[in-house]
């Protein structure tokens, strides 16, 4: 994929801006995307090149589900990558990003996958990494998070409350703060998916996990690119799944109030303010997908299923697989159409309690 000067537009009122780690607009405050003066020859544009630890490249399979028989389902084991979600593409490529900027430490803060990531990037880079996470995050994560160096700073409440703490943190300290849920750096590194899906053959449909979407924008964008480029007719539609308990971009979507946030064992997509939520609708709408939610009990349900058939992912990887067999009965996806599943995080990340 060709590395294409870029430069920062904001996505509210247009303004241009050199590249840079900010995260907000002077002008109006709105929050930027990675934008390119033209397109590249052949492939998805990326704004430079990400630092190496194997992310990407990650297998497809073929895959009978029970609850959707008539489908031509595929997996794309994304919970392969090095550290075991698919994090690991958006992390390389803003880690990159401080990097090349001249960045020694940075700040961040993550339910634990992306921050995990970040610390690993970080470590490949030779960079500091202060990684605020909820107190609650499972151990799993925040163990690995220091195993690769990442300094982890517990917060209690919710991840407003951590990504808070975070910013203020990097105030004091005058350290960048890169915040994956608004740095545009890390869904143009989810792209790279896209491209992988089109090369394996184009789907007829995406259902993903989302809680800050930047897989979901990451897709979106990646596959409007192939279609500009004319390497693909048209893109896959994309379904946005959230747990019921915490549902903001589906609640937007049918045009309603969010609900109050609740628990939710799916704590991967656990945002109940997304910060990209136009951006995450636009990609719903424009690729012709919808959004919808999954019970506790789906959720669960999904994920003992597919460890019984030899996959242990985490609960936020099964929330897709649960909306199948709705999203069927709904007319959204047809009979002996391809579906493709991302499984984001592997089951390690969070064992099931006993």
């Amino acid at each position: 994929m060709p590395v294409v000067r870029h430069h920062l537009r904001c996505l509210d009122c247009e303004a241009l801006a050199p590249a840079s780690l900010d995260l907000a607009c002077e002008r109006c405050g709105g929050l930027y995307e990675i934008d390119y003066p033209r397109l590249a020859e052949g492939g998805i544009r990326l704004p430079l090149t990400a630092l190496p630890l194997g992310q990407g490249g990650t297998p497809t399979i073929s895959f009978d589900w029970p609850d959707a028989l008539r489908l031509r389902l595929e997996l794309k084991l994304e919970f392969l990558s090095p550290t075991g979600s698919f994090k690991d593409r958006g992390a390389a490529m803003l880690v990159s990003a401080a990097w090349s900027g001249g960045a020694s430490a940075f700040v961040e803060d993550s339910s634990g996958n992306a921050g995990a990531a970040l610390a690993a990037y970080a470590a490949a880079a030779r960079m500091s990494a202060e990684i605020f996470v909820p107190a609650d995050a499972p151990e799993t994560k925040k163990a690995q998070i220091t195993a690769v160096g990442g300094n982890i700073h517990a917060v209690d409440g919710d991840r407003e409350a951590v990504a808070q703490a975070a910013e203020q943190y990097s105030q004091e300290r005058g350290i960048p703060y890169l915040s994956h849920n608004r740095s545009p750096y890390f869904s143009e590194g989810m792209k790279s998916a896209a491209e992988e899906i089109a090369e394996h053959g184009l789907p007829d449909a995406i259902v993903l996990p989302v809680g800050n979407g930047s897989l979901l924008i990451g897709l979106y964008r990646g596959f409007r690119e192939l279609v500009q480029l004319e390497r693909i007719e048209r893109m896959p539609r994309l379904y946005a799944i959230q747990a019921m308990n915490v549902s903001p971009v589906a609640s937007a979507f049918r045009n309603q109030d969010a609900r109050d946030p609740q628990p939710t064992m799916a704590d991967g997509i656990a945002v109940s303010k997304p910060p990209r939520l136009t951006q995450m609708l636009e990609a719903v709408r424009e690729s012709g997908g919808a959004a919808g939610v999954v019970s506790e009990l789906e959720i669960e349900m999904a994920r003992a299923t597919i460890s019984q058939r030899g996959l242990f992912v985490e609960p936020t990887s099964a929330v897709p697989l649960a909306a199948l067999r709705r999203l069927l009965e709904r007319g959204m996806l047809a009979e002996d159409e391809r579906v493709l599943v991302p499984l984001t995080g592997s089951g390690l990340k969070q064992p099931p309690i006993r």
